[in-house]
C-alpha cells in the first residue's frame, strides 16, 4: 500500500495534521512529515534534516551528528520553534545554491563570517 492509498483508507483522503499519523504512512519519514506540517499546516514539529540540512549544520559546527534525528535534536535545541519552519526551508536552499557538497561556493556565502571551514576549505583535486 502506498502513501495515497494510505490517506484514502486511514485518513479519509484527507491529509492528516499531526506527525504521528504522517509517519505511520507509507514512504513518509520524519523529514517529510516535517516539512508538511510545517508548509501545509504552519505548524512547526521540528528542524528538517535532509542531506544539504546535515551538510551545512556539520559544516557550522552546529552538531557532528550524522544520523538526521540526532542532528534534528541538536539544532532544535539551539532555535526557538517559532524559527523551525523557515530555518530548514533557508538553510536547505542555502546548501542547494550556495553551500553545495562537491563545488561551496565560499566567496559568495552569507555565512562566511560564522563558518568554521572559513579558509580551510580547499577546492578538490582536477577542480
Amino acid at each position: 500500500m502506498g502513501c495515497s492509498q494510505g490517506l484514502v483508507d486511514q485518513h479519509g483522503g484527507e491529509v492528516p495534521e499531526s506527525l504521528e499519523a504522517l509517519v505511520k504512512l507509507p514512504g513518509v519519514g520524519r523529514k517529510t512529515a516535517n516539512v508538511v506540517m510545517g508548509s501545509a499546516f504552519g505548524k512547526a514539529t521540528g528542524v528538517v534534516v535532509d542531506t544539504h540540512m546535515g551538510r551545512i549544520s556539520r559544516r557550522l559546527a552546529i552538531t557532528q551528528q550524522t544520523d538526521p534525528v540526532r542532528a534534528g535534536r541538536d539544532l532544535v535545541a539551539c532555535l526557538s520553534p517559532a524559527h523551525w519552519i523557515r530555518f530548514s526551508h533557508q538553510l536547505i536552499e542555502h546548501g542547494r545554491s550556495i553551500c553545495t557538497a562537491r563545488k561551496p561556493r565560499c566567496e559568495s556565502c552569507p555565512l562566511e563570517d560564522l563558518c568554521p571551514q572559513k579558509g580551510v576549505r580547499k577546492p578538490a583535486a582536477g577542480r
